[in-house]
């Protein structure tokens, strides 16, 4: 008969080691989009360095029909305070790491509304963000456009107001 203490070190011992794998994943992601030459790679640099700020995250998933990771990587930009432009990228890594294939490419366009926090104020939990009933969606073609025309969002048929920046956006920690 085992033990509750056996059975939380197994825990613990496979959540690490599952951790640990996570890890090496993601890491393998990001090394392939800092060496790689390839168009999505390029559009990944070229999204940084304009908006060094951008907030990155990423999510990963353990596909075991076909033995291979399913990581995303995506980052946002708050233009003018009132808009986030997102570029967004999935991927499949092999079972050892050896191999980092790129799936898919999008960029994302939308307009906050408003954002409302608690009356406690932000960081507090329970900000609301409604959004304009409109998104726009890109690919590589569009990026080179928007690249190319100096970022001129105008040129992907998209009005940028910069005089009224929505007040609070940047509590809001998940655009």
């Amino acid at each position: 008969m085992l033990g509750c203490d056996y059975v939380g070190n197994k825990i613990v011992s496979d959540a690490a080691a599952t951790d640990k794998r996570n890890n090496m994943a993601k890491q393998v992601v990001y090394n392939a989009l800092a060496a790689s030459t390839n168009a999505e790679s390029q559009a990944w640099q070229q999204f940084l360095a304009h908006w060094p700020f951008a907030r990155q995250s990423g999510g990963l998933v353990w596909d075991e029909a076909l033995k291979k990771f399913r990581p995303d990587v995506m980052a946002s930009a708050l233009i003018e305070d009132r808009y986030v432009f997102r570029i967004i990228l999935d991927f499949e890594v092999s079972e050892d790491y050896q191999e980092v294939v790129f799936q898919k490419f999008r960029l994302n366009f939308f307009e906050v509304k408003e954002v409302q926090l608690p009356p406690e104020g932000a960081g507090h939990g329970g900000t609301m963000t409604t959004f304009q009933p409109y998104s726009k969606w890109f690919g590589l073609k569009e990026w080179k456009e928007l690249v190319d025309s100096n970022w001129d969002f105008s040129k992907l048929g998209i009005t940028i107001v910069s005089n009224a920046p929505i007040p609070n956006i940047r509590s809001v920690p998940n655009l």
